[in-house]
């Protein structure tokens, strides 16, 4: 009987394969595919606080490992990775809605193309100014925005994600981009 490649493996097949026992090389390669960015979820809810993101990146890997034989794999494991890590922040906040002191520096950087030193100074004043504008939203939208569009999930995997109804999160995301718009058009 052969191996099965573990880079070719679907990410629920790789959780049971941990849940079932055989925990480092399976675990590895979700480590692999998924670190990065639940860090930069966790990031952008953590207000640009990646010192939170980081521990609670570490803890949201500890729980996978210790309660891997819980598993089941009734939704993506991506929707899974994520909801144990909002309710780790969640747990960790005294409310749902706090917001706590926003710092765009230290959110993860735009790779830089070929541009000319004029060009990249005016991207990256866009870039802080659009990152500076979802760090100013509420939690519920700004987590709403990043999960559509730094993590490109549908509305159905956003609402199963974050425990709330279909029409909720659209609602938020609505919302959303009304406050950014009017934001950045006044960085125009």
């Amino acid at each position: 009987m052969t191996k099965p490649n573990l880079a070719e493996l679907p990410d629920e097949d790789l959780m049971l394969l941990v849940a079932g026992g055989l925990i480092e090389p399976p675990a590895a390669e979700l480590f692999r595919r998924h670190n990065k960015p639940l860090f930069n979820y966790l990031a952008w809810l953590c207000g640009g606080n990646t010192h939170e993101a980081e521990d609670v990146t570490q803890k949201t890997w500890l729980r996978i490992l210790t309660r891997c034989a819980d598993y089941r794999p009734q939704a993506a494991f991506r929707t899974y990775l994520i909801q144990i890590a909002r309710n780790i922040w969640l747990d960790g906040r005294k409310s749902a809605w706090e917001v706590g002191k926003v710092n765009a520096e230290e959110l993860p950087d735009v790779p830089s193309e070929d541009l000319s030193p004029e060009a990249e100074l005016v991207l990256r004043q866009n870039v802080q100014g659009v990152r500076q504008a979802i760090l100013n939203l509420p939690v519920p939208q700004r987590e709403a925005i990043v999960l559509r569009f730094f993590h490109e999930m549908s509305l159905e995997e956003i609402a199963a994600t974050v425990g709330e109804g279909f029409e909720t999160v659209k609602s938020r995301l609505r919302y959303a981009y009304g406050r950014l718009r009017s934001e950045l058009e006044a960085l125009s």
